[in-house]
């Protein structure tokens, strides 16, 4: 299970969001095992809505980003939470590949 932590941009997180967060991030380890940390910053939009930006620290220095805007906060932790998945399974897989093609 990767440690996941939550901080806002002018924006107050309450304990709901937090918890709502750890519980869809937290199973992203399943996609990439090495995954041990990520650090979720959510913040308003530019025009509107709510921004969240994901930050993933794999070994190796292999780190990503995703971010999503949506009208709703859960939407866009639902929305980034698609994205990490699909990142994380292509590297993944990609490493995979790469190691069976040494074999």
């Amino acid at each position: 299970m990767a440690e996941v932590t939550v901080s806002g941009v002018h924006y107050e997180v309450s304990d709901k969001v937090k918890k709502y967060v750890e519980e869809k991030l937290s199973n992203l380890s399943r996609f990439h095992p090495s995954l041990k940390r990520m650090h979720v910053k959510i913040r308003e939009a530019d025009r509107h809505g709510f921004r969240v930006d994901v930050e993933m620290h794999l070994p190796n220095h292999h780190d990503m980003a995703a971010h999503k805007e949506e009208e709703t906060v859960y939407s866009a932790i639902d929305g980034v939470e698609d994205k990490c998945a699909k990142q994380l399974r292509r590297l993944h897989d990609k490493q995979a590949d790469h190691h069976r093609a040494r074999a």
